[in-house]
């Protein structure tokens, strides 16, 4: 059965122009006509829809909606219905918000100067409400590319729609002019034919429907908001999930120690259910700390599927072992604390060095003519594996045995 196509409600490609360590401020290039809705928009979202699946391990709310310059205040202020409260009318609620009366007006959106008259006698109300609010969502993101010293624009595709029932919106950062023809003087999408992933700076998904919820019963101390924001950042830059969660603004913000050490565990604790031999798993393991590190060092951030992925990969076709899309440790992430509920979910953040060191391997050896060797990972010691001194210069290594490695370990005694 094939799946249900996106309503378009309206779409339309801004530019935000910038250059690295750019002094003066240039203003951002706001289009005035929305695009007509063609087979070329639904390309786009269903490139997103394959971006957010493959990449797409960020998920959040907005934190507030009074922050200003921030998508939470623009969608607020200009898509939310007003006159909450009002308790003199008796009209029948809206199904998906039933403390809202269907027919209370939106506010206005303030238009920009120089409109084109033609165009707003061609566009219906929705059309121009939604056109205005993509000018203001420009401007805010604008100002949050310029904060950063080292951050490029591009253009930027906005795509209102509905789908199953909810109205979304995508956002984009997108280097178009090699991944699709546009016409840089409309900025009319002509082809879509050749998107290259690598073109993708910024991705975000919001659940507008959801977003509305929130932002109604925000003030209900027993309501607890779903994360109905999705997004992606390519490449690694440490400014990327900075910048961008101020824009949302996000509640959820990455942790970097906290997030470094939730990817080692899952990590560890992947390799230890997978197919690969004892000596793959510490390859993999090896590589993947010196990059961790390499980067905590370099103050970069980790792509996990861009980079982590990629090893295992690798490592899994050097052993020859053909791993299943649900065995892998994407799926196996997604499975355990990487799901659109989890926190400290990105698959991009800045790797901190301090909870590093407590996964390096060691490795020594006991023994002349017969060695007796014990590897494992650094947070082992002192939990797992223990050494117990006496009085008289002597010691022993205690290693706690699981009740899982039990059985393995006797048959070795026997």
């Amino acid at each position: 059965m094939s799946k249900p196509k996106a309503i378009v409600q309206a779409s339309i490609i801004h530019q935000i122009i910038k250059e690295p360590h750019q002094s003066t401020v240039t203003p951002p290039l706001i289009r005035q006509k929305l695009h007509a809705d063609t087979v070329q928009v639904y390309k786009l979202i269903e490139f997103f829809d394959e971006q957010l699946e493959k990449n797409g391990l960020a998920h959040s709310h907005v934190e507030t909606f009074e922050s200003p310059d921030t998508l939470g205040e623009v969608l607020s202020n200009y898509l939310c219905i007003v006159n909450l409260k009002q308790e003199n009318f008796k009209k029948s609620t809206n199904a998906v918000f039933p403390n809202i009366f269907a027919w209370e007006l939106l506010v206005s959106v303030p238009s920009e100067p120089n409109e084109d008259g033609l165009v707003l006698r061609q566009e219906s109300s929705a059309q121009t409400r939604y056109r205005r609010i993509t000018n203001h969502l420009t401007k805010a993101l604008h100002n949050h590319v310029y904060a950063e010293s080292m951050t490029t624009g591009d253009h930027l595709p906005m795509i209102f729609y509905t789908k199953d029932g909810f109205e979304y919106l995508d956002i984009a950062l997108l280097s178009l002019t090699d991944a699709i023809t546009i016409n840089e003087e409309t900025g009319e999408i002509i082809d879509t034919n050749h998107i290259d992933a690598s073109n993708l700076k910024i991705a975000c998904r919001i659940n507008v429907t959801k977003l509305q919820e929130h932002r109604y019963r925000n003030s209900d101390s027993t309501y607890q908001a779903s994360n109905y924001i999705a997004w992606i950042q390519k490449g690694t830059s440490s400014k990327i999930p900075e910048y961008i969660q101020d824009f949302l603004p996000v509640r959820i913000r990455l942790d970097n120690t906290v997030a470094t050490t939730k990817l080692m565990r899952s990590l560890i604790n992947y390799l230890k259910q997978s197919s690969f031999s004892e000596e793959a798993k510490k390859e993999v393991q090896s590589e993947i700390l010196t990059l961790l590190s390499y980067k905590a060092k370099h103050k970069n951030s980790v792509n996990i599927v861009d980079e982590i992925d990629p090893i295992l990969a690798t490592k899994s076709t050097l052993s020859n072992l053909i791993i299943k899309v649900e065995d892998s440790f994407k799926a196996f992430r997604e499975n355990n604390g990487y799901a659109a509920s989890d926190k400290d979910n990105s698959n991009i953040f800045a790797p901190a060095a301090e909870p590093l060191r407590n996964y390096e391997m060691f490795s020594f050896d006991l023994g002349e003519e017969e060695v007796v060797r014990v590897s494992g990972s650094r947070s082992l010691l002192g939990e797992e594996i223990k050494l117990k001194e006496n009085d008289n210069d002597g010691a022993v290594i205690e290693i706690r045995v699981s009740p899982e490695n039990l059985p393995t370990i006797r048959k070795i005694f026997k």
